[in-house]
């Protein structure tokens, strides 16, 4: 046995058939990262669930991301502190991290003007303020429909360019969640 990257017991082979461990029929093992049930190897994460489970806490749950302990999120199969709907939290998850520190939406030139490097400087830029892009307000205090940046965010049809982030990778479901429960409880600062 061992404790794999996401913090979970895993039976290991050893040469011993063990439930949920060896090689199949036709003496095939599995892949670093993976264990080998009925249906074959399987990410280590998901253990000897049906398909759409993972393994948390040795009983199979619905889902795909990692079992996080309390007080904690998964973002794409990393656990993250979880973010609460205020400002404060979202600038230091997702503002700062994505969208200033590509040089996007920083200080020094902001894109469409919209300044996401500081707490207040996207309280002033985005709260109240009408989009550069469409005939919308970037946040709309507790209208997740009618923000436009939330609109960005998930790519909606309305969008002109690009959905946002546009360098790296998209935003996790936890951190889109979290901007829409953030506008949602009326974007407060």
């Amino acid at each position: 046995m061992r404790i794999n990257a996401f913090g979970f017991l895993v039976l290991t082979c050893t040469g011993l058939l063990v439930l949920g461990c060896g090689s199949d029929s036709n003496g095939s093992t599995c892949p670093a990262g993976e264990i080998l049930c009925d249906e074959g190897c399987v990410p280590e994460i998901r253990g000897c669930c049906p398909a759409g489970e993972i393994l948390c806490d040795n009983v199979c749950v619905p889902g795909f991301d990692a079992c996080c302990p309390a007080g904690q999120v998964s973002c794409d199969g990393v656990c993250i502190p979880e973010i609460e709907p205020i400002l404060a939290d979202i600038q230091a998850s997702v503002f700062t991290p994505t969208c200033a520190a590509s040089s996007c939406h920083d200080a020094q030139n902001p894109q469409q003007g919209l300044d996401l490097s500081s707490a207040a400087a996207s309280a002033t830029t985005s709260i109240n303020v009408p989009s550069t892009e469409v005939d919308k307000d970037r946040v709309v205090p507790s209208d997740v429909d009618a923000s436009y940046l939330f609109d960005k965010l998930i790519g909606r049809d309305n969008i002109v360019l690009d959905p946002m982030p546009q360098l790296g990778f998209p935003l996790c479901d936890a951190k889109i969640v979290a901007v829409e429960a953030w506008i949602a409880a009326g974007a407060p600062e």
